[in-house]
This record gives C-alpha cells, sequence and structure tokens, in this order.
C-alpha cells in the first residue's frame, strides 16, 4: 500500500493523534516521529524510510532507529537501531554524516539534529551554583 493511501487512512483516526482547545496544529505521539506534529511528512508509520531518535537506557547517549526498505512487510524486523554515546559532538557529527553520506531523508537532517541536541543537553549532569555570600561586618 503506497504511503499516500496510508496517510488518508490514518489521517483522522489515528490513535497516536492529540488534539487540544486553544492549538493549531495537532500532536502525534508516533515513534519515530521527530518533531511530534500530525503531519504527512512527519509521520513515521507509512514512509518506507524512517529515522527515530530516542535517548539511551542507560541515560548517556541516543539510539539511532532507521527503517529498512526491504524488510517492510516484516514489521518486527524492519527497524535497525544504532547506540551513539561517544559524546556530544561526536554523536552529532556521526548522525549529520548518517543521513548526508547515505542519502537517508534529508528533509529529517534539522529536526534530527534538534531532538539529538536536546536529549544530549537533558544527559548532561547539572551543577549547582555556589551562592555568594557578603561577609559579615564586624561590630
Amino acid at each position: 500500500m503506497s504511503s499516500a493511501l496510508q496517510w488518508m487512512v490514518i489521517r483522522n483516526n489515528s490513535s497516536y493523534l492529540v488534539k487540544k482547545k486553544n492549538i493549531k496544529r495537532p500532536f502525534s505521539l508516533e515513534p519515530n516521529n521527530l518533531r511530534n506534529v500530525h503531519s504527512f511528512k512527519q509521520n513515521g508509520l507509512i514512509h518506507q524510510r524512517v529515522l527515530g531518535i530516542e535517548p539511551a537506557a542507560d541515560g548517556k547517549g541516543i539510539v539511532l532507529i532507521q527503517k529498512r526498505r526491504k524488510t517492510n512487510n516484516k514489521p518486527a524486523k524492519s527497524l535497525v537501531k544504532v547506540t551513539l554515546r561517544q559524546g556530544p559532538r561526536r554523536t552529532l557529527h556521526k548522525l549529520k554524516n548518517f543521513i548526508m553520506k547515505n542519502k537517508y531523508r534529508r528533509d529529517l537532517l534539522l529536526p534530527a539534529l534538534r531532538r539529538a541536541s536536546a536529549l544530549l543537553r537533558s544527559q548532561k549532569p547539572v551543577v549547582l551554583k555556589k551562592k555568594k555570600v557578603a561577609p559579615r561586618k564586624k561590630e
């Protein structure tokens, strides 16, 4: 089935669709949707080539999820997961090279980098700043 036909079927009846008041665009909670926007371009279920980014299980690094075209009719085997935990700069560089050199959905480059950098930033340990105490005046 083509992705356009699948989109016509799930466009208004998706279980991942989240509609709220005073929000122009509905959200989508489906896996492999980088921007969580309910749209044809960002949908993670219908396309043959999909890119997803999730935090690693141990809390260090990210998991890059890609969908293979050859196993599209076998959903359990179609997703390939690769864990990247070499540090933030190297991880983002590898992600960018994967998308650009393999010509794997170049339209998802910026959303993928933004999601990955946000996840890596959230995994950074929080350093508490010491409060400066004014010296006491001698009486």
